[in-house]
C-alpha cells in the first residue's frame, strides 16, 4: 500500500485503507534523474523530506516509467493514494473503456491539472448539505467518485454541544472529467463495486451526451442569432407586447429548493401566469441564452442540481463561447432581461457586499448589473450573510433607489424587516410602474430594486435566523471555505440548521415576488399602450 502527500485534495480526507505509506526515497527511485534533481532542489529549500509538493506531483504523473510502475501497483491489488485520492484504475477497467495506459496516465494528470474545478465542483455538491468527503476516487476515464459521510450537528441551537451525534455514512456521487455530476451510486468502500459501475455507466452516458449533443446542435444551427433563444410562448408575448417577466434560475435550480426543483419550477411558472404576465426563466444551456424554458430544459436543469455552474453576468460571454451550461444569478438575469429589452425581473435575495468586504472587496456583481441596466428587479432585500450597511451604501453611490413594497424596514431573505430604514415605500404596482415610465421618458438609466417582504406565515424566528446564520459563518471559518464559495455553502448551512422550515419560506417569498413581478409587469404593459 502506498501514498503521496501533496497539495491538491488531501483537505478532504480519504478513506483510511493507507497502512504503509511510500517513503521519498522509494518515490524518487521509481522516478526519472530530471525528476530526481527537481525534488532534491525543493528539498534542499524547505527541508521536509515526507511531503511531495503539487509540481513535482505532476512531474512524477507526466513521467510514464513513474507511472507504469504505479500501475503495477494498483494490478496488484494495493492501493495508492495521491495526495487524498485513490487510483481507481486497473488494467482492466481501463481495457474494458478501450483506454491505454497512456490515456489513462493523461487522465488522472488532468484529475490533478483541473484540481481548483474539481474541488469547487465537489463543493457545490456538497453545498446545502452537512456531508464531508471520506473517500475520494480517479478512475481510468478521468472521471471521479466521492464517498461522504454525515453528523447530527445541533451547536447552534440552547445547550448544544459541537460534535454531538455519530459520524455515519451518508451519500456517493460520481463525477465526469468535465464537472458534471452523472449519478449518485449506492457504492461505499468497494473498489471493485466503483469501477464496474463507472464502466458500464460512462459507456451508456457517453451515448446520451452525444445524442443530446448533437440535438443541441441541429437546434442552434436553425437559430438566425445565435447567442440568444426565445421560447415560443416569450416569443409571442414579446412581439404582441405582452407583459414578460424574467426569473433568475439559480435560486431554484441551484438554491435551497431541494427536493422538487421542476414542481417548484412549474408552480412560479403559473404564478406569473394566473398574474396575468408571461414567465421568462432565464438559463444558458449548450452556449445559448435561453430566455423561456421548456419543461424539458426544467428537467435538465432539475437532473444537474448542484453541478452546474452558477452563472454571473460576467460569466455568460465565456459560457457562450465555450458552449457550456449555467443557471443564472440575479446579475445574469438583469443582464439577459436589459438584452432581450424586458423591463422586470424577480429572484430570491440581491448579492451584496460580504462581511469584511472593506477588507476583501468580496462584493455581488448582482449590485453592478443592477446599476448599469435600467431594469426594476424584485426581490426579498439582501441575503442573511451580507453586510447590510456597506450593502446600501454601495447601492446608493451606485445610484441604485430601493423601494420598499409595503414597508419601511429592509427585509432579509426570511426575516421580513432589519434593523435598516429605507428611503423610499411604495404600496401598489402602479406607483412601481409609473418609476420606470419616467425613467424610459426622460432616459434615466439604471435599475430599481424594489425589496418585498416574505409573507408574515412564512416568516422565520428573527433571533434563530441570526444564530443559524452566525454557525453558518463559523462553519465558513473553521472550514477555510473562500471567495465564490462561501455563499452557497452558507446557504446549505443555513438550511441545515434552520431544517425544512426555510426552504418553505424560501419558496413562499419566491412566489410572492413572482406575483408582484408579473403586476409589474402588467401595469408598465398598459402604461405602454
Amino acid at each position: 500500500m502506498g501514498t503521496i502527500s501533496s497539495d491538491f485534495y488531501n483537505r478532504f480526507g480519504s478513506i483510511d485503507i493507507v497502512e504503509a505509506p511510500f517513503t521519498a526515497e522509494e518515490l524518487m527511485n521509481m522516478a526519472s534523474i530530471d525528476v530526481q534533481g527537481q525534488y532534491a532542489a525543493w528539498t534542499a529549500e524547505n527541508g521536509d523530506r515526507e511531503y511531495i509538493p503539487g509540481e513535482v506531483l505532476l512531474a512524477l504523473l507526466e513521467d510514464r516509467a513513474f507511472f507504469a510502475q504505479l500501475s503495477k501497483i494498483v494490478d496488484s491489488g494495493e492501493f495508492v493514494v495521491l495526495s487524498g485520492a485513490t487510483l481507481a484504475c486497473t488494467t482492466a477497467h481501463s481495457g474494458k473503456m478501450g483506454l491505454t495506459q497512456e490515456d489513462v496516465r493523461c487522465n488522472v494528470l488532468n484529475f490533478f491539472l483541473k484540481s481548483e474545478e474539481m474541488t469547487y465542483c465537489i463543493e457545490s455538491i456538497l453545498s446545502g448539505t452537512n456531508e464531508w468527503v471520506t473517500g475520494l476516487y480517479v478512475f481510468a476515464n478521468g472521471w471521479v467518485g466521492i464517498e461522504t459521510e454525515h453528523i447530527a450537528d445541533n451547536s447552534w441551537e440552547e445547550g448544544g454541544e459541537a460534535g454531538d451525534g455519530v459520524p455515519e455514512p451518508a451519500s456517493s456521487y460520481l463525477i465526469s472529467d468535465d464537472g458534471e455530476l452523472v449519478a449518485s451510486p449506492d457504492i461505499r468502500y468497494d473498489l471493485e463495486a466503483w469501477m464496474e459501475f463507472v464502466d458500464m455507466f460512462s459507456a451508456v452516458h457517453e451515448e446520451a451526451s452525444a445524442a443530446d449533443t448533437a440535438e443541441r446542435k441541429t437546434d442552434s444551427d436553425g437559430r438566425k442569432d445565435g447567442y440568444i433563444v426565445f421560447s415560443d410562448e416569450v416569443e409571442s408575448a414579446l412581439k404582441e407586447g405582452k407583459p414578460v417577466v424574467v426569473i433568475e434560475s439559480a435560486a431554484t435550480f441551484g438554491g435551497m429548493i431541494y427536493p422538487g426543483i421542476a414542481d417548484f419550477a412549474y408552480r412560479m411558472r403559473n404564478t406569473v401566469r394566473e398574474a396575468g404576465a408571461v414567465p421568462a426563466f432565464t438559463a444558458i444551456l449548450a452556449g445559448q441564452i435561453h430566455v423561456g424554458l421548456t419543461e424539458e430544459e426544467i428537467l435538465y436543469l432539475e437532473e444537474r442540481r448542484g453541478s452546474i455552474f452558477k452563472a454571473s453576468a460576467r460569466d455568460i460571454p465565456i459560457l457562450l463561447a465555450k458552449k457550456q451550461d449555467g443557471v443564472m444569478t440575479i446579475a445574469a438575469a438583469v443582464q439577459t432581461a436589459a438584452l432581450a429589452g424586458i423591463p422586470i425581473a424577480c429572484g430570491s435575495g440581491i448579492g451584496g457586499a460580504q462581511i469584511g468586504a472593506e477588507k476583501t472587496m468580496d462584493i455581488s456583481t448582482d449590485l453592478e448589473s443592477l446599476a448599469k441596466n435600467t431594469v426594476m428587479v424584485v426581490c426579498s432585500g439582501t441575503k442573511p450573510i451580507l453586510d447590510l450597511s456597506l450593502t446600501m451604501e454601495y447601492l446608493e453611490t451606485a445610484g441604485v433607489p430601493v423601494v420598499g413594497y409595503g414597508t419601511d424596514k429592509m427585509p432579509e431573505y426570511m426575516v421580513r424587516g432589519s434593523g435598516f430604514k429605507l428611503t423610499y415605500r411604495m404600496d401598489t404596482p402602479e406607483e412601481l410602474a409609473e418609476v420606470m415610465h419616467i425613467k424610459k421618458i426622460m432616459n434615466i438609466p439604471g435599475g430599481v430594486l424594489v425589496v418585498n417582504p416574505v409573507p408574515k406565515e412564512y416568516e422565520l424566528d428573527p433571533v434563530l435566523t441570526k444564530r443559524a446564520v452566525d454557525a453558518a459563518m463559523e462553519d465558513v471559518h473553521r472550514n477555510h471555505v473562500m471567495g465564490k464559495a462561501i455563499t452557497g455553502y452558507m446557504m446549505g448551512r443555513i438550511k441545515e440548521y434552520l431544517g425544512p422550515e426555510s426552504v418553505e419560506s424560501q419558496k413562499a417569498f419566491l412566489l410572492n415576488n413572482a406575483e408582484l413581478a408579473a403586476k409589474l409587469a402588467c401595469a408598465i404593459a398598459r402604461q405602454n399602450k
